[in-house]
């Protein structure tokens, strides 16, 4: 029996559904990445729905039995001290202060108000994305991120189930961007192959 994945242990994180201006249509915040001339905005958010299902990559790892990288995941969640009951997340460590406090400052720049719960959705995605890296032998590419982003229930929980196509494919690059940019701070070794992958698959 081997540690859950870190997607089940934000299911209980409940977030206010961010209202559009114009009618029928959700909010489609842009992101940016190191290096690009701004921070990353506000997740569009809704209530998570409960899930203990890994990516596929997570699940052909631990039935292949290699113990290696479910070892390494293991030393991951203790070093970034990220906790197993499901409680929200907040940083703790130097990289995930530096982090939420890149993520807080611009959005608090735009008017918009920070709350506990855009802090903990962050750090579980760059989280889950970190993880997905380790149980995948580090070889993060295009198609690991389409597989991880079609297969996480934080970006199903994150998007609404009726947003139209054009919609959903904004909000999943917006919310692939904080991953990606998260992914630098927490598992920088990772880092630069995530904002590879998110340039390829969402700006290709």
């Amino acid at each position: 029996m081997t540690r859950p994945s870190q997607r089940a242990l934000f299911a209980t994180v409940t977030v206010g559904i961010v209202l559009a201006t114009t009618v029928g249509c959700i909010p489609v915040p842009r992101f940016s990445l190191p290096g690009a001339e701004r921070a990353p905005e506000p997740l569009p958010s809704v209530s998570p729905k409960p899930t203990t299902s890994p990516a596929p990559s997570q699940s052909a790892d631990a039935s292949n039995g290699d113990g290696d990288v479910l070892a390494e995941r293991d030393r991951f969640i203790q070093a970034q001290q990220l906790p197993l009951d499901g409680s929200p997340l907040v940083a703790v460590t130097p990289e995930q202060k530096e982090f939420i406090r890149q993520q807080r400052e611009y959005v608090e720049s735009q008017g918009s108000s920070w709350t506990s719960d855009d802090e903990s959705i962050a750090l579980a995605l760059a989280s889950d994305a970190c993880e997905t890296a380790i149980l995948n032998h580090h070889r993060v590419d295009a198609d690991l991120l389409k597989t991880h982003v079609a297969t996480s229930p934080l970006f199903s929980a994150l998007i609404p189930a009726d947003a139209s196509e054009s919609d959903r494919a904004g909000a999943e690059a917006s919310i692939a961007s904080v991953m990606a940019f998260g992914t630098t701070f927490l598992c920088p070794a990772d880092g630069d192959s995530w904002i590879a992958a998110y340039r390829e698959v969402y700006r290709g």
